[in-house]
């Protein structure tokens, strides 16, 4: 259910906050523009503390997710749901312990959960797909993603999806090793010409 919700003044433009509750669940709406016709753009993204709000460069989860609000407000027609799921699910405590792993074993972000013993991705978007259905948006959506995990959920929860909506962002060194191994390893569906030195930026180490 819709707890509370209120208009969100961005550098992006103005959307609407929402703040949803299923049960122990939570998740956050950003929605622009009328959602209610076919073709909206949607993207899940799941929480990064580190990257969204103290500015890490071992990732790229705050670039994905200012393009995505980027996109849809340019085009007045989406959501954006924000998921509390750090770690890929697992949790921040995890996520740190696997981020140490990476740093002292040099492995990449995959091998070190694998190491820890977890479910490489146990996410799940019973909650987002919920969430969509009470902002009432048209089934015929467009999704910003490169995991094909997300779309096969959205499909399930009765969600057609017409196209994918491309992203493209300078990225340094640490984070094209990093969606390399999400690539290789998860299947993420990640261009090559991405991930070249030509997306590179000005702090990269």
């Amino acid at each position: 259910m819709i707890v509370s919700s209120t208009i969100l003044n961005t550098q992006f433009g103005d959307f609407k906050v929402a703040y949803h509750e299923v049960g122990k669940n939570f998740c956050v709406s950003l929605s622009c523009g009328d959602i209610h016709r076919p073709g909206s753009i949607i993207r899940l993204h799941s929480s990064c503390l580190f990257s969204e709000a103290l500015h890490s460069i071992d990732c790229d989860c705050d670039l994905q997710l200012s393009k995505a609000m980027e996109i849809i407000a340019k085009e007045s027609q989406g959501v954006v749901i924000y998921l509390y799921q750090e770690g890929r699910g697992l949790g921040l405590a995890n996520k740190i312990k696997a981020m140490e792993i990476q740093r002292i074993k040099h492995m990449d972000t995959v091998d070190a959960f694998k190491s820890l013993h977890f479910d490489l991705d146990p996410r799940r978007y019973g909650i987002a797909i919920k969430a969509l259905k009470e902002l009432g948006v048209n089934e015929h959506i467009r999704l910003i993603t490169n995991n094909p995990r997300k779309r096969k959920q959205l499909e399930k929860g009765g969600f057609i999806v017409d196209g994918k909506v491309g992203i493209t962002y300078p990225v340094n060194k640490i984070v094209r090793e990093y969606l390399k191994s999400k690539r290789e390893k998860l299947g993420h569906e990640i261009e090559e010409k991405f991930l070249s030195e030509r997306f590179k930026l000005p702090f990269s180490r």
